[in-house]
């Protein structure tokens, strides 16, 4: 008798290019860090690569499943990392994730959420990049902030695996 997996309870997705240099940052740290989950943990992901964030990689989202985004972002001081609630990403942040090239990225959540006709419940973690050119490899600063995007990628996961999610009215105060 095969036993089946629970249904997931967050959609990581994972953004990037890497072809371009910093873009392939949350490529690299998903490549470290999901073999090293917990398979407790494992078992309560769906992992989507995008090359490009789009609508349609989150208006499917079910209900009860919450979406954790991760990228490389402009903006912000090379190798820095950025936590925000998709929620307050409508207020036009101070940084550009590097794959929302059809729409910004709050016009992305936004209009997915339009059509789902609900919030899409989530959090975005971006790591600030320096140098996105064709053929280039990680800088050192991507590189070194590395370590602190993979913890920060985790923690959430062990954080978003743990909670119970309203699929109405998803609190985005908790950071």
């Amino acid at each position: 008798m095969t036993a089946l997996l629970p249904p997931p309870v967050v959609r990581l997705v994972v953004c990037g290019n890497a072809d371009r240099g910093d873009d392939g940052v949350a490529l690299a740290a998903a490549a470290t860090l999901l073999p090293a989950l917990s398979s407790e943990l494992g078992a309560k992901l769906e992992v989507r690569r995008c090359p490009d964030l789009r609508t349609e990689d989150l208006i499917d989202l079910p209900d009860g499943v919450q979406a954790l985004i991760i990228d490389a972002v402009l903006g912000l001081s090379p190798g820095e990392v950025v936590r925000m609630p998709l929620g307050e990403l409508a207020a036009r942040p101070a940084f550009t994730p590097r794959s929302s090239h059809q729409l910004p990225i709050d016009l992305v959540v936004g209009l997915a959420g339009v059509i789902r006709r609900r919030p899409v419940p989530g959090v975005f973690i971006g790591l600030a990049g320096h140098r996105f050119g064709y053929g280039t490899p990680l800088s050192r600063s991507a590189r070194a902030g590395l370590p602190a995007f993979r913890q920060a990628i985790e923690e959430e996961l062990e954080r978003m695996a743990s909670l119970p999610v309203d699929p109405v009215e998803p609190d985005a105060s908790r950071t």
